[in-house]
């Protein structure tokens, strides 16, 4: 197949793991976060409250992925869009900011090959 269809193939791919992330979603109150410049921000209404998304540009090659511009809660969670693991683990850095710590995933588990979607919800701001 020419590289087009199969570029067209690997998005509607991803769409199909990451469209929540995308569609009916409107720019948060960060575009980009403020210490990841590899990370860009979606946001969605939920019934309680927005859904906010870190798109992940390049994954993490330390086993933590630092956002600044979050604000946590007590209900905090943060989540991969399509990962079946559950939630992560996370620890707020201060007034702003949290570090998720991601487990070792099998490349069998991750729910796309680039971009990452992960799914903040119950955040302060």
């Amino acid at each position: 197949a020419p590289v087009y269809q199969e570029r067209l193939r690997d998005m509607g791919k991803w769409m199909g793991v990451n469209g929540e992330a995308i569609y009916s979603s409107r720019p948060w109150t960060y575009q980009n976060d403020t210490v990841n410049h590899d990370v860009w921000y979606t946001m969605k209404a939920n019934g309680n409250g927005k859904d906010v998304y870190a798109i992940v540009l390049k994954w993490p090659k330390t086993g933590t992925l630092t956002l600044g511009a979050p604000i946590a809660s007590a209900s905090t969670t943060v989540t991969l869009v399509g990962y079946k693991g559950g939630a992560f683990n996370f620890k707020a850095t201060g007034q702003q900011g949290i570090v998720v710590t991601i487990p070792p995933i099998d490349f069998t588990d991750m729910p796309c090959q680039y971009a990452w979607s992960f799914k903040l919800t119950g955040l302060s701001n």
